[in-house]
């Protein structure tokens, strides 16, 4: 990547809102950062928040739900919901969270039974606003894996894809850049490491890298696994990839202030893509100070689980890429209000995705609704083992899956364009 590429993504990100907000403009303040924090960014931003999601109107009659069960095989979980008129929708449960949090699913469901599923955003604020006090990433993941069935059933219902329930499809194709070999790029030694992620490029031939900084322990603390290795990677990585590589690297919490912004400048030196969440996730106030510090695209967001907060940090203009994650913030249509926010700000969204289960297809149907969706996607490969380790039997109902030159098709067939093996469905028993 270029260096004309880099400050031109910094340069949308902060010109955002100028472009959106003409009155905003047309009379300067005394800081940018007074600009920013004026009310009449948030009286946008929740313009944007507070618009409809899922397209109720192409539903001409109730989608009434008459039964949502929770389905289990030892640390795996699925979600199957069917309507009085007998349509289905199917979803497949977090890799890891479902586990710990599974016991919050009645709470959850309790919400939707016996409910139009045309009312889709108003059950899913209901469900969030009625359990406000366990709110958080345990209760999202139950959130967001009813959502998908219930989207999978409407989608199946419209004959149409998942995406399209909840926006314009804007991106039919998404390309994507490699979030893979997290531990080997932290704790080998960077020449092994880089030689690993080789052979996943090999594979996806993405146009885009995200490398592993520091310890990743979200303390902030400044600690690596060795010392310099961080930064021998940041300068390997360039040589091995070459100039024309996008890369990018995600730091998980790992730097104080200070640390953060001394690897930021080796960044630009070395002309990375972007810098993802150097600082420890809830350390508002002082990611904004590294923001401020670099010249280089901030990414970040994976953690969050309430709207509000999404909300300042748009407006502050915290992050230039914003990433969600779809389960952890409850799924697509609390999603979409993030990315719906994000583009007032003229920040992208790149949804965040965990490593095995069907995250990747999630991810594909939701960047496909996103009018500002980022360049490149987060992709860990087709890891389809569910949370025992077994290979989902799944396949899509239109074209496969596969990575061509680092662009993934997003599935076009009904709902979640995939067909899940029933006898592998038959393998988990209702939970009651």
């Amino acid at each position: 990547m270029n260096t004309s590429r880099r400050d031109f993504i910094k340069t949308a990100a902060l010109t955002g809102a100028a472009s959106t907000l003409l009155p905003l403009t047309a009379c300067k303040s005394e800081s940018p950062q007074k600009q920013i924090n004026s009310s009449q960014v948030y009286v946008a931003i929740d313009e944007a928040l507070n618009k409809p999601v899922l397209k109720r109107e192409l539903f001409s009659s109730p989608v009434i739900i008459e039964t949502i069960e929770l389905l289990r095989d030892r640390n795996n979980f699925i979600c199957q919901v069917k309507s009085a008129d007998g349509a289905v929708g199917v979803s497949i449960g977090h890799p890891f969270y479902s586990k710990i949090g599974y016991p919050m699913f009645n709470r959850i469901s309790n919400h939707f039974i016996g409910k139009d599923a045309r009312d889709l955003d108003t059950l899913i604020f209901n469900a969030a606003v009625g359990n406000y006090r366990l709110h958080g990433i345990p209760l999202n993941v139950q959130m967001a894996t009813l959502e998908f069935a219930i989207l999978d059933m409407l989608g199946n219902i419209a004959n149409k894809p998942v995406g399209a329930l909840i926006g314009n499809l804007h991106n039919p194709e998404v390309s994507i850049y490699l979030g893979t070999r997290i531990n080997e790029l932290r704790k080998s030694e960077p020449e092994t490491s880089l030689d690993l992620m080789y052979k996943d490029w090999e594979d996806t031939k993405a146009k885009a890298i995200k490398l592993r900084a520091g310890y990743g322990h979200n303390v902030g603390n400044d600690k690596d696994n060795a010392p310099g290795r961080t930064e021998k990677l940041v300068k390997l990585a360039r040589e091995k990839f070459g100039e024309d590589m996008n890369l990018m690297i995600d730091g998980n919490g790992t730097y104080t202030v200070e640390g953060a912004v001394k690897l930021g400048k080796l960044l630009e030196e070395y002309n990375y893509y972007f810098y993802e969440e150097p600082i420890p996730y809830e350390w508002y106030e002082e990611q904004k100070q590294v923001q401020e510090a670099l010249k280089i695209p901030m990414a970040g967001g994976e953690q969050e689980s309430r709207l509000h907060t999404f909300r300042w940090l748009i407006a502050n203009d915290v992050f230039q890429v914003v990433q969600p994650d779809i389960f952890y913030f409850g799924g697509m249509i609390r999603t979409k209000q993030i990315a719906r926010m994000a583009e007032v700000m003229g920040q992208t969204i790149a949804p965040h995705m965990s490593s095995g289960g069907l995250g990747y297809l999630y991810m594909l149907h939701m960047v496909s609704a996103c009018k500002n969706a980022a360049e490149f996607h987060e992709f860990k490969m087709f890891a389809t083992k569910d949370a025992n380790g077994t290979l989902i039997p799944v396949e899509s109902k239109t074209e496969p899956f596969e990575s061509i030159d680092g662009v993934i098709n997003v599935p076009t067939g009904s709902g979640l364009g995939v067909n899940i093996d029933p006898e592998y469905i038959k393998t988990h028993k209702p939970i009651t």
